[in-house]
């Protein structure tokens, strides 16, 4: 069960969910960053769900095209797709279709951020995009998102709730030294404790969890000791 109080961020996304449902299809837009993991995508699944509505979900690379004029018809046709079926559209790799165009070197980059910001100031229905990289985003976009919401690692006390809900146990101290994950980390590592046949040994999950949080390049430095 999908709990957006296990979601880190700089506005309450309880609140946010519970104001996106009273919305319905009305016309609203987000901006939702920060690191992988952290629940960008699967808090927009649970604002659709809450507001009613389908989700169409479009990666940047499934539209990115070779062809001159074909990653700007297919952002178009994304739209309209949206607009016809009153769809909930939402962008995922958002940088590469809304980069910075200050640093472009080709007149396509250019046509294709026209493209997307020509669209998202008309569309009537609400739509969102995540990133990993909110700062390789062209400065212009940010006057279209109603919302810019920037996700980031659990708290401590979200961790142990987290750990609660994906595993039904209570946990250990060692999980309150832990800086750095994100409720993606817990999804991974409840399937590989499945897989492995540990999912009722608290103290493996929290170490396999740290495992999973020394690959991240840029995690917060560590409390205390590895379990």
């Amino acid at each position: 069960e999908y709990d957006p109080a296990l979601v880190s961020c700089d506005i309450d996304p309880v609140d946010l969910s519970e104001r996106f449902a009273s919305l319905g299809k009305q016309r609203v837009s987000l901006c939702l960053s920060g690191p992988p993991g952290t629940g960008k995508s699967a808090f927009v699944r649970h604002l659709a769900e809450r507001a009613g509505l389908e989700v169409a979900h479009k990666r940047a690379s499934d539209l990115l095209s070779m062809w001159v004029g074909g990653t700007e018809a297919a952002i178009a046709g994304a739209f309209a797709e949206a607009r016809e079926g009153r769809l909930f559209l939402v962008f995922d790799e958002a940088e590469s279709l809304l980069a910075d165009r200050r640093g472009a070197g080709h007149s396509w980059e250019l046509s294709q951020v026209n493209e997307m910001l020509t669209w998202m100031e008309s569309h009537p229905l609400p739509f969102a995009c995540t990133t990993n990289y909110a700062e390789r985003l062209d400065p212009a976009t940010l006057r279209r998102f109603d919302f810019k919401v920037a996700l980031d690692y659990l708290s401590r006390e979200q961790a142990s709730a987290a750990f609660r809900l994906f595993f039904k146990l209570d946990p250990p101290p060692g999980l309150s030294e832990l800086s750095g994950v994100t409720p993606g980390d817990f999804t991974l590592v409840r399937r590989q404790a499945k897989l492995l046949g540990r999912l009722g040994d608290a103290q493996a999950l929290v170490s396999m969890l740290y495992r999973e949080c020394a690959l991240k390049p840029d995690r917060p430095a560590p409390i205390g000791f590895c379990p």
